[in-house]
């Protein structure tokens, strides 16, 4: 029996598929999906492999929405075709809200693309209150001047972007409502209370369920004169006489004073006015001027700010009076009259005398 020996030709191996390097959202894991504020969170990530050759080095980076998380780039040196390898980094969750973590391969030898990328959400819950801290520019202003209020909003010091602060001025003050940059800056300008005194000036931010505030203390400044102390060199002059006047001026307000008039009267008549140049706050000064006196009682006086230039916390303590009484000057003429009607007076008492004498003496017998 005759048997044919037919020889076929072997088929040639299959090329196995380039590497192709994937991930999916479920790939993606949190050490605490819900973590605090400033707590460290590990991110582990799966890689896979699925085409038939090993991939070479993979490079695996991580982004909070779109910004890079900077140092946590890691290295997969390669993976095996059909394998899967892991790799974790360290992401410190900062504000309390959703983020979204994303993470990207890259593999030179892949060459698709499509699947290298994924990302999973993440929420960072609160830990604390937020930390405000504000400045005033000017801290001292007049009523009704405009002053700027400064500052920074954070928690766990990072700046907290976005957050609305509100800011007040109490009691009774004026408000506003600001949010800050993306530094945690806010800043605002407001326009002082009318009345002179101490104010606190509070700013509260507000971010999602975070809260916090800061106050400073705003000094409403204005000076207050205060006359008193009204003397006289003479205390019973004659109509003629010079008197010097001399009275103290304080100053018991919170702002200095400047070109204040000082005005010295006897009743309604002014006797000249002198000026200090600037009088600072819990300060005083003393102030005369010389007066040809006129007979009569005088209500003197003495004003600061006579003619209320200078704005001021009170205003009906600027006087001070005292009463000075001039005697009528006697004059020459009438000296030299009182003296002829007292010699005369002297010598008819002196005659009546005589005659009075005599007509006493007895007669001679």
């Amino acid at each position: 029996m005759l048997v044919a020996l037919i020889a076929f030709p072997s088929l040639p191996a299959s090329n196995p598929s380039p590497p192709d390097v994937s991930i999916s959202e479920s790939d993606i894991a949190f050490s605490n999906d819900f973590p605090k504020s400033g707590e460290n969170v590990n991110i582990t990530v799966t890689v896979h492999n699925i085409g038939g050759m090993v991939s070479g080095a993979v490079t695996v980076r991580f982004y909070t929405d779109n910004d890079l998380i900077p140092f946590a780039d890691k290295t997969i040196s390669n993976i095996d075709a059909n394998a899967t390898q892991t790799t974790t980094t360290n992401w410190p969750a900062t504000l309390p809200r959703t983020w979204t973590i994303k993470v990207k391969l890259n593999c030179t030898a892949d060459t698709n693309n499509a699947n290298n990328e994924a990302q999973r959400t993440i929420t960072v819950t609160s830990t604390g209150a937020l930390t405000v801290a504000m400045s005033l520019d000017p801290e001292k202003c007049k009523p009704g001047n405009s002053f700027s209020v400064n500052g920074t909003v954070k928690q766990l010091g990072n700046p907290v972007s976005a957050a609305t602060v509100a800011i007040m001025v109490k009691p009774n003050g004026a408000s506003t409502s600001v949010t800050t940059d993306a530094s945690g800056a806010f800043t605002a300008t407001l326009n002082a209370p009318t009345t002179a005194g101490k104010y606190e000036v509070e700013a509260s931010a507000t971010s999602g369920s975070l809260k916090g505030n800061d106050t400073r203390t705003l000094h409403v400044v204005l000076p207050d004169l205060v006359a008193g102390n009204l003397m006289f060199s003479k205390s019973s002059p004659t109509e003629g006489d010079t008197v010097t006047l001399t009275a103290t001026i304080w100053n018991n307000g919170t702002d200095t004073a400047s070109n204040v008039a000082v005005a010295f009267y006897y009743g309604s008549t002014k006797i000249g006015t002198k000026t200090i140049d600037s009088l600072q706050p819990d300060n005083s000064t003393t102030v005369n001027i010389n007066w040809k006196t006129v007979k009569g009682t005088h209500d003197m006086k003495c004003q600061a700010d006579p003619d209320g230039k200078i704005n001021e916390s009170k205003e009906d303590n600027n006087a001070v009076t005292a009463s000075l009484t001039v005697k009528e000057k006697v004059g020459g003429g009438d000296i030299m009259m009182f003296i002829i009607a007292a010699v005369v007076i002297i010598a008819v008492v002196a005659v009546a005398a005589v005659m009075m004498m005599k007509r006493k003496r007895p007669k001679k017998e």
